[in-house]
């Protein structure tokens, strides 16, 4: 009898859980990007929020290699304050978006207001066609422990479903 109530309960919460990853998954990388091409001169853009922002490289092609030790200068342009940029690539927020381009976070800044920013770069090795830059949010590893989280939940989940179909069948 208790096995009627507690494998219908590991799927309700596999179930919850589940959700709540998928949804949280998407809320970090599903933010505002800022898409820069490479292939004519950068624009100016807004950050509307202060905080760590990361610098990704774009790159639509399966194979290659992503530039990642690159001079990138951060100006704002309402006080022209520098702000550090450090190169810090992250192989664990490395991703794909939904054209197949890979994405590689290759630095990061932390900025102290909101206003107008400039990004200047240093000579890039060999830009290809497509090639940009995404700045966002720093995401860190949030995503790749994002993506364990999900695999746990949908195994309890799919566990919890078989067991209580299993259990009322009196099969257990």
């Amino acid at each position: 009898m208790m096995l009627k109530i507690l494998f219908p309960l590991l799927f309700i919460a596999g179930l919850w859980f589940l959700i709540r990853s998928v949804g949280r998954i998407i809320e970090i990388y599903g933010g505002k990007k800022i898409m820069l091409p490479l292939d004519k001169p950068l624009p100016e853009f807004q950050l509307t929020e202060p905080g760590e922002y990361e610098i990704a490289y774009r790159r639509p092609a399966l194979l290659g290699i992503i530039p990642t030790q690159v001079l990138y200068k951060l100006i704002s342009l309402s006080d022209g304050r520098h702000f550090d940029v450090t190169n810090v690539t992250n192989h664990l927020g490395s991703r794909k978006d939904m054209t197949g381009s890979r994405i590689v976070p290759v630095a990061e800044f932390n900025i102290d207001a909101q206003g107008t920013y400039r990004l200047t770069i240093g000579q890039l090795p060999e830009i290809k066609k497509g090639d940009g830059l995404v700045i966002m949010k720093k995401t860190g590893s949030k995503g790749f422990l994002m993506i364990f989280a999900i695999i746990v939940s949908a195994m309890a989940t799919i566990a919890g479903l078989v067991l209580s179909v299993l259990t009322f069948l009196d099969k257990i």
